[in-house]
């Protein structure tokens, strides 16, 4: 006489071993084709963004590039809230994971003109430390002022809805 089956082990001998796998393979394909197709869809509005500034440069009166005008507008998109952060987040942690494919094509051309170097190498490496230097000192003092600027705004945040705030009094 048989013994009765409960009813999940029914089910485990219904699906196949593989069934599972099969599914979980599909399902990652179907989740890397989304995520193909959101960052090339973030991509192409970031070139989009890129292409007005060019635009934007050519009917100027004055000389200014395009890739700067595009940075300029795309931070006024960001900071007026008409282009959230969402809507370009993935391209562009995309681009900055991939950051050092940039550099490969200005290090061949440096790597060309080694004639025209040879004489000021020196020169040359004095250059990049001094411009090194200047901006780490520059992106450090830029996080402090910022840090003291969100600090400033959260003491008088805080001051308003409290009435007073004792970190606020402690340091004046």
């Amino acid at each position: 006489m048989q013994q009765p089956i409960s009813a999940d082990e029914t089910f485990v001998r219904r699906i196949p071993e593989d069934a599972g796998r099969e599914r979980s393979r599909g399902g990652k394909a179907a989740q890397s084709g989304k995520r193909a197709v959101r960052l090339l869809a973030q991509l192409a509005l970031i070139v989009a963004v890129y292409a007005a500034g060019c635009a934007l440069a050519t009917m100027l009166p004055i000389a200014l590039p395009g890739n700067i005008l595009g940075m300029v507008l795309l931070l006024v998109l960001l900071g007026t809230g008409l282009l959230k952060a969402k809507h370009i987040g993935d391209a562009c942690d995309c681009l900055i994971d991939n950051m050092s494919l940039f550099f490969i094509p200005a290090s061949v051309a440096i790597m060309g003109s080694m004639a025209l170097l040879e004489g000021n190498v020196l020169k040359f490496v004095l250059v990049c430390i001094v411009t090194t230097v200047l901006v780490f000192l520059a992106t450090a003092y830029t996080v402090v002022l910022v840090s003291r600027l969100m600090a400033r705004g959260k003491a008088v945040a805080y001051e308003t809805e409290a009435g007073s705030c004792p970190l606020a009094d402690k340091e004046a």
